[in-house]
């Protein structure tokens, strides 16, 4: 695992005089910037200049070449070095905060960065390498430096944090963006004795549809709730529905199917629902107590707070990072020039897929939720199963 390199004892003096000077000259163009104990190579800064030209890519469309194209009053070129120069001012205070606060990365997230090291540079080695990133630079720029953005965003909005954010204002934000549900659904297909799956026909379908909002209504009455109306179709139809465990999922991602069976509904109600190749049976259940157990859950609340404050977070490390004296290597960063990322990334852009994976921005990995995640079963279900 790649550690952060240790500033050399050999010319401190030196190195002191040029502290916060942005144009100090340095024969070694082998690093980028200098801040405490945190030295970024080069590679990392060069990491930083494509992701800054993936986005820039993002913003012209791949009908023109990017670096020809303005962007934001500015030329292409000097908005992608810009871009850059924000995405290495973040990583110094991002570094200088975490140690100010002495947090450290536990073994499990020095195992996670290890992992999106690994599975990042099995896709990217190639065109990385050609622009002159190494692994383990690529490995500082984006896996260490989100890992401890997440965790010191996680501090410094939490409890006790000088940043805190109020239960109240996670609750206010929870229960007006989440609905919380669980779901029971059958598939309209049969299985043949040899294990050949066949349509229903209509006369089954209507069965299936009566039996299923009959249920729906035992759900509503009291006498009934989905895990006793799944064993009663199970006993009947001799094949078990897909039932799902409760979920909070963000209202805005939800399928139509389920958002307009859902919003009509108080806390525990049920509805049928339908997708031409699905019934559904859906529960809304009580957002309040789904709350209550996020907040004592510590991984779920960074989530959240994560998934509230990563934009503002992101710009306030760039803010911040502007303010340090920090020693950055000007004769190394002037030596690498935009157009060497976009001949190899690609004069037009990147598609938009290369974009997303490979954005190393001040919020790219923060930006993930705990929500996200709790949801992630009901979202693979709702887009292979709703049309």
């Amino acid at each position: 695992m790649t550690k952060i390199f240790k500033r050399a004892a050999a010319g401190v003096m030196a190195l002191a005089m040029c502290a916060g000077l942005t144009g100090c000259y340095s024969e070694n163009k082998t690093w980028a910037v200098k801040s405490g104990d945190s030295t970024l190579p080069i590679g990392g800064y060069i990491y930083y200049l494509s992701s800054a030209y993936s986005e820039a890519a993002g913003k012209v469309g791949t009908g023109s070449e990017v670096l020809k194209a303005d962007l934001d009053g500015q030329s292409a070129t000097e908005w992608v070095k810009s871009k850059a120069m924000d995405y290495l001012y973040s990583y110094c205070y991002v570094n200088q905060k975490f140690n100010e606060l002495g947090l450290a990365l536990d073994e499990e997230e020095l195992d996670s960065v290890e992992y999106v090291t690994d599975s990042m540079w099995s896709y990217y080695r190639e065109p990385f390498e050609n622009m002159g990133i190494a692994e383990s630079s690529f490995e500082e720029a984006y896996s260490v430096y989100n890992a401890k953005l997440s965790k010191l965003l996680g501090v410094m909005y939490g409890k006790g944090g000088e940043m805190e954010l109020s239960e109240e204002e996670m609750h206010d934000y929870y229960t007006e963006e989440y609905v919380y549900y669980r779901y029971m659904s059958v598939g309209l297909t049969t299985t043949d004795e040899e294990g050949n799956s066949t349509d229903m026909d209509d006369d089954e379908k209507a069965g299936i549809k009566e039996y299923l909002e009959d249920q729906a209504e035992l759900v509503n009455s009291g006498r009934a709730d989905l895990d006793t109306v799944s064993g009663n179709y199970s006993a009947l139809h001799g094949t078990e529905p897909d039932l799902n465990a409760p979920m909070a999922y963000k209202r805005d991602n939800l399928s139509s199917v389920f958002t307009d069976a859902l919003e009509p509904l108080k806390n525990g109600g049920a509805a049928f629902a339908e997708t031409t190749t699905r019934y559904y049976i859906v529960q809304r259940l009580d957002i309040e107590e789904d709350f209550k157990a996020l907040i004592e859950d510590e991984s779920r609340v960074t989530g959240l707070l994560t998934e509230m404050k990563a934009e503002d977070f992101s710009q306030y490390t760039i803010d911040q990072g502007r303010t340090m004296d920090v020693e950055i290597n000007q004769s190394a960063i002037n030596g690498i020039n935009p157009s060497k990322v976009a001949n190899v990334m690609g004069k037009n852009g990147v598609s938009s897929a290369e974009s997303s994976e490979s954005s190393g921005g001040a919020s790219s990995q923060a930006e993930s939720s705990e929500s996200s995640e709790s949801s992630e079963s009901a979202e693979s279900s709702e887009s292979s199963e709703s049309e």
